[in-house]
């Protein structure tokens, strides 16, 4: 039956006595864990919180497997894949292959390339020679022009057009046009109706060179101008020279481009298959003189595998030092084997186990992040002295603005106390589901731990708790507890220290053990500390206590921080206070700062 409501915090007890406790009276036995002698301290890093608060689950741990025992062998028939003399000769032919194609590719491009300057030369050459015989006869047949053109004797300039085509097969057209770009002679025969073939495009009356198309063939353009003193500017005479040869000669150099890659190409082939052979020979001879030592290795260490102890390899004539190494090493090996295998059997074992209580225990542990619900910013930690310890503390969502915070030290250490503290936690999350949540109180879950741990532990491991139920719209604050700490609270603005104690027998004893539960009520400002014994027990070099009292000078020290940063600085206050010596029990902070608008 819970006890009356408390309108404020009491008063932070006296100097040299713990919270829950009068002046000058000894703690009581049931208030107190045992400590362990353990050395090496390990943080808890699970993740997993309640769907409510919204934290990520906690990724599993690993757990170390134990070596194969004597006559358990591994299905090598069952492994694929080449083997080692078959990759050293495919990767040597692989490597020919490369290099004679890389060469094979150099001559084509070599081949290729030396074409085609010689495909520019000829292109050059041939436009040289036009240019040359266009200027000569542009020239000649200009100067002729000038007094035909001023007499009008078109027919005499037809003559010369037509004669200068008959004599020169490269020569396939000339017009003499006048400045306006009328025809005044040309080589071609006139159409029907006496009109031109076809109708002259408009020239600039300048000297050039140009390719076009003359009856579908490509042909150079020769222009020369004429000045035969005309008032409208120059005439201008045009030589279509054909390309006809130049093409030839391109096309017989693509001939004979084509034969000598096909050339090239069938020698370096033949080549390339020669040295592959020969490569092939080569490798083969060495890949099985490297193989065979190996080979011989491999069936010692599945002799050994196979709990053969007594294999041993011989010295592996013509093989390399590397192979001549492994076959010393495995020897050492399998001396060394006989003598470890019963300590890593008997180790692997204890690793199994101390690793899947480790993950079933991270796993149902609060993260390392704080959590911030409405004003109420929680963030607690369990710092561990062993591998698994003893230590839990649980944060959930009850419903819209109730949160439930509890915290627990399982007595003595080991695999056993870890487990026991594994279904505690569990236990305390499925008594919320008991009921329904505005019937859940402090008390009710406190008696519904102590009844499953009592189930679990048989009586034979008992258990300090304390536990909250926090309205965080209001500050209401129900709580309860068993042989466990009294949280100490501190208020950041005004500078009042208190605690909420609660009193009731250790928690595993007996199933028809009873809990009372408090109530007080939060202030803005206030932060409340709940912790194990692990840390108020930690010892200097000189065996002192760090005890409540730096406990409550390390809150008062850091109130202006955040919860999280409170948790970090008490842990870190507390392993400066021990001056680098091993953690004896484990330690477990939770930091509650309860801060409304």
């Amino acid at each position: 039956m819970s006890s009356s409501t408390n309108t404020r915090l009491n008063p932070e007890p006296e100097s040299g006595t713990s919270p829950g406790t009068s002046p000058g009276a000894a703690p009581s036995p049931t208030e107190r864990t045992g400590t362990r002698e353990i050395t090496g301290t390990t943080e808890s890093t699970a993740t997993r919180l309640t769907a409510e608060l919204g934290l990520p689950h906690a990724e599993s741990t690993s757990t170390l497997i134990a070596p194969l025992e004597a006559g358990e062998l591994p299905n090598v028939a069952a492994i694929r894949g080449p083997r080692l003399d078959q990759i050293l000769l495919l990767t040597t032919t692989a490597l020919v292959v490369v290099i004679v194609g890389l060469l094979a590719a150099l001559s084509v491009a070599s081949t290729q390339s030396q074409f085609e300057e010689t495909a520019r030369r000829s292109t050059e050459r041939i436009q040289e020679q036009a240019r040359e015989l266009g200027r000569t006869v542009g020239q000649t047949l200009a100067l002729t022009s000038v007094t035909n053109l001023r007499d009008n004797n078109y027919a005499f300039l037809e003559g010369v057009a037509g004669s200068i085509v008959t004599t020169n097969p490269n020569i396939l057209r000339v017009q003499i046009l006048d400045p306006e770009g009328l025809v005044m002679a040309d080589s071609e025969p006139k159409a029907e109706g006496g009109q031109d073939a076809e109708a002259p495009a408009p020239r600039t009356a300048e000297q050039r060179l140009v390719q076009a198309f003359y009856r579908n063939q490509p042909v150079y353009e020769i222009q020369e101008p004429i000045d035969y003193g005309s008032t409208s500017g120059k005439g201008l005479v045009v030589i279509s020279y054909s390309l006809r040869s130049l093409q030839e000669q391109l096309e017989a150099l693509e001939r004979d481009k084509r034969a000598t890659v096909r050339a090239n190409t069938t020698r370096m082939l033949a080549l390339g298959l020669g040295f592959v052979v020969l490569a092939g020979v080569v490798a083969a001879f060495q890949s099985r003189r490297i193989t065979r030592p190996l080979g011989v290795l491999t069936g010692k260490v599945m002799q050994l595998a196979a709990g053969d102890l007594g294999a041993r390899t011989q010295a592996a004539p013509g093989a390399g030092r590397e192979v001549r190494t492994l076959g010393v090493v495995f020897n050492h090996m399998a001396e060394r084997i006989k003598v470890l295998l019963d300590d890593v059997r008997a180790k692997a074992q204890l690793e199994r186990e101390v690793s899947l209580a480790r993950t079933v225990q991270e796993t149902l542990l609060p993260g390392r992040d704080a959590v911030q619900v409405g004003p109420l910013r929680i963030a607690g930690l369990v710092v561990t002295a062993d591998a698994c310890g003893g230590d839990w503390w649980f944060r959930a969502a009850l419903d819209d603005h109730r949160v439930v915070i509890g915290i627990g030290d399982v007595t003595g250490h080991g695999l056993s106390t870890s487990l026991v503290a594994t279904s505690a936690t569990s236990g305390f999350a499925s008594a919320m589901t008991l009921r329904e949540p505005a019937e859940v109180n402090a008390q009710m879950l406190i008696t519904a731990l102590n009844v499953t741990l009592a189930n679990v532990g048989r009586g034979e491991h008992q258990m300090s708790s304390a536990l909250a139920v926090i309205d965080v719209s209001n500050g209401y604050i129900d709580y309860a507890a068993g042989a466990h700490p009294s949280p100490f609270v501190y208020n950041k603005l005004t500078g009042q220290a208190a605690s909420l104690p609660a009193r009731g027998p250790l928690l595993g004893a007996s199933v028809s053990s009873q809990f009372t539960s408090r109530q007080a009520q939060l202030r803005p400002g206030d932060i409340v500390v709940w912790y194990t014994d692990g840390l108020t027990e930690s010892r200097d070099g000189s065996g002192r206590l760090y005890g409540t009292q730096r406990l409550a000078a390390a809150v008062q020290a850091h109130a202006h921080l955040s919860a999280e940063a409170v948790r970090e600085a008490l842990l870190a206050d507390a392993r400066a206070f021990s001056a680098g010596l091993p953690q004896r029990d484990d330690i477990t902070v939770v930091v509650a700062e309860y801060s409304p608008v």
